[in-house]
């Protein structure tokens, strides 16, 4: 009987349902694959329903032979080979189309659905938000209903019952995922992390500036980074998130030094500062740890002598690491490379700007009164703090300090340490990120885009290096406050955001935004990077921390097995219990009659029945045969129609013998 089924050929509704689950299955991956390869699987479904719309009539067979070959040419050509998640996924998607071509019956159908399956599976390749796990479920109830469809006898869709039912299987299925899901070994990392492709990064801070550049990423609201402290945030103005340290510098670019200094290990002076840091997404192997990062750092980490803290591979997932860090840390002597790269200068420094660095040196003895005479004169002249500043020439260093006076923090942070070596004093330019909004829904730090910033460092003696921000000397909302990301002309002063909108609208966008950043870092934190770490930690708060992995396999196996046979045996009740509806409606009307004296016994038939009901109440004959009729229709008709279901069930209930 089952086989025969698969053989039926397929209805119209099913073919049609089928066309669209695989599109929308396939739809979140237009970001992902090459446009035509996208299109090819539309132009394959319009292909079917538009010129072999009937369901038992696919495409011909030398339209295949055709189109075979053209698609392998498509994703061969289009689809990245050094990357296999994009090519494999490529095929996937157009290999589905073709196969909705072809089918004619329900066993073909059965393969389409299963394709559509594995087609929504491998959208986690790519993306693991919150909303995308609620469209896949949507998705997968769609291809469940699908499947129920296909098993009834019947060509019509009853779409209530085949939700109604599918959604009951998917949350049946959830006791035993989440069982499995916390007691099941993990791996270090998700599953889609595990290099499978080498350039699927996004763009984000680069290891060199040259000015304008900050300028352009600190109009970005993207996160970078979110922080969640152990105990309290410091406050914003110690939130400095160091990156990479520029030495060199030919008077408009400033790069890192090419020989990478040796690894280290800083020790606090401090009070110790614990943290986890949620890196999105750069493509670039960079961290951006709280000034100063300290050792006891994963295997997959490297501290320098700089302070420079980068992960092994580039970063192109999102990926949680723990961190702990210290305001102050040991300092030794500055080393001979050190001060070489701290005094480097172009050969073509300005007369103007050497006359004003030997100003703030002859007016001053030791080098902390040379650097607050800097300060000063950034304070003191009208310099303005922009996100647009003007076009400089071929000495920008001279055009900022003399004519525009209108910059960015690269703008301060680079003349300023040029003034600085100037001055024989070793300075140097850090650059990363400054402050971080907190989420009061989640109690941690986002960190943006636009809190890009660029400082300064110098080297004093009996201090060591110390952070010096002379873009606080123009503008000092910037350390306590972020940038407020309108529209500026050239040249305008920036605006920051004082979080002291009193509008209602305001306020709840805010608030709506608070809460989606917290749902994004905890979906992260305890589903997309649920480690053998978090395992362990979850473990021990339900008291089970002295499983090991065997043990944990081995009880997940048990409890599934469990919950799939009370499921099981709940399943077998109440199907004892809950009879046809049909059948109820039926043992109802004849209760009705047997209560009004009819004498019948349980092994009477319908036929029976029909007989000795209308004899002995005549008056009723017409009600008795409608209803008889309808229940012997839907109980042994070829093709039952389950819209008469309803209308028998009223019958019934509006039925009375006097």
């Amino acid at each position: 009987m089952s086989d025969l089924l698969n053989q039926r050929p397929l209805s119209r509704p099913l073919l049609w349902l089928t066309g669209l689950l695989l599109v929308l299955a396939a739809l979140p991956h237009w970001w992902n694959l090459h446009p035509l390869i996208s299109a090819s699987l539309l132009s394959f479904v319009a292909l079917r329903l538009l010129f072999w719309p009937a369901a038992d009539k696919p495409a011909p067979g030398w339209v295949m032979l055709l189109l075979l070959p053209a698609t392998l040419a498509l994703v061969l050509y289009h689809a990245n080979w050094t990357e296999g998640r994009q090519f494999g996924v490529a095929l996937l998607v157009v290999m589905a189309g073709m196969k909705l071509l072809e089918m004619k019956t329900r066993r073909d159908l059965y393969v389409a659905v299963f394709l559509g399956y594995f087609v929504l599976i491998t959208l986690f390749l790519f993306y693991q938000s919150p909303l995308l796990t609620l469209y896949v479920l949507l998705i997968s109830t769609g291809f469940t209903a699908l499947l129920i469809a296909v098993n009834l006898v019947e060509d019509t869709l009853p779409w209530k019952m085949l939700l109604r039912r599918a959604g009951i299987l998917l949350l049946s299925s959830i006791p035993v995922m989440i069982l499995l899901f916390v007691l099941f070994p993990r791996l270090d990392g998700p599953l889609w992390s595990l290099k499978l492709g080498a350039n699927s990064g996004v763009t984000g801070m680069s290891d060199h500036i040259r000015m304008g550049s900050i300028s352009n990423l600190s109009q970005s609201d993207e996160v970078a980074f979110r922080v969640r402290f152990k105990g309290d945030a410091p406050p914003p103005a110690q939130r400095y998130w160091r990156g990479m340290v520029l030495w060199l510098t030919d008077g408009r670019n400033w790069e890192r030094e090419l020989s990478a200094p040796t690894p280290a290990a800083f020790q606090p002076l401090a009070p110790t500062l614990e943290y986890e840091i949620t890196m999105e997404p750069s493509g670039e192997p960079w961290l951006f740890p709280l000034d100063h990062v300290l050792g006891g750092l994963p295997g997959e980490l490297l501290l320098n002598t700089d302070g420079e803290l980068g992960a092994e591979l580039p970063i192109n997932a999102r990926k949680t690491w723990s961190l702990a860090s210290s305001t102050q840390i040991r300092q030794d002597e500055l080393d001979a490379r050190a001060l070489d790269l701290g005094l480097q200068l172009p050969p073509d420094i300005s007369a103007r700007t050497a006359a004003l660095a030997r100003q703030l040196r002859g007016n001053n003895r030791t080098d902390q009164e040379v650097v607050q005479a800097a300060l000063q004169f950034f304070n003191r002249e009208p310099f303005v703090y922009t996100l647009q500043p003007p076009l400089l020439q071929d000495d920008p260093v001279d055009g900022f300090l003399f004519d525009t006076r209108r910059g960015f923090c690269e703008h301060y942070a680079t003349s300023f340490v040029v003034l600085m070596r100037l001055a024989q004093i070793p300075s140097r330019v850090v650059i990363g990120y400054q402050g971080g909004d907190f989420n009061p829904m989640g109690g941690h730090l986002v960190v943006r885009q636009s809190d890009a910033h660029a400082w300064a460092e110098v080297w004093l003696s009996g201090k060591g290096w110390v952070r010096v921000d002379p873009t606080a000397a123009v503008a000092p909302e910037r350390i306590e406050h972020s940038i407020n990301n309108t529209g500026y002309a050239t040249g305008a002063p920036v605006t920051f955001d004082l979080g002291d909108s009193p509008a209602f609208i305001a306020r709840m966008a805010r608030n709506l935004k608070w809460f989606r950043d917290n749902l994004q870092l905890n979906w992260h934190y305890w589903v997309v990077g649920f480690n053998s770490s978090r395992q362990q930690t979850l473990l021990q708060r339900l008291g089970l921390s002295n499983l090991h992995r065997y043990q944990l396999g081995v009880a997940a196996a048990i409890g599934a097995i469990l919950i799939g046979t009370v499921a099981f045996l709940l399943g077998i009740r109440r199907n004892g219990v809950k009879q046809d509806p049909v059948q109820r409606a039926y043992l109802r009307f004849r209760r009705k009659l047997v209560k009004a004296g009819l004498d019948i016994s349980p092994a009477t038939g319908p036929q029976d029945l029909l007989k000795t009901a209308v004899s002995r109440y005549p008056q009723k004959a017409a009600e008795i045969q409608a209803i008889m009729q309808q229940y012997m229709a839907l109980r042994y008709g070829e093709h039952p129609r389950r819209d008469m279901v309803s209308a028998l069930r009223v019958r019934v209930r509006k039925f009375r013998i006097s």
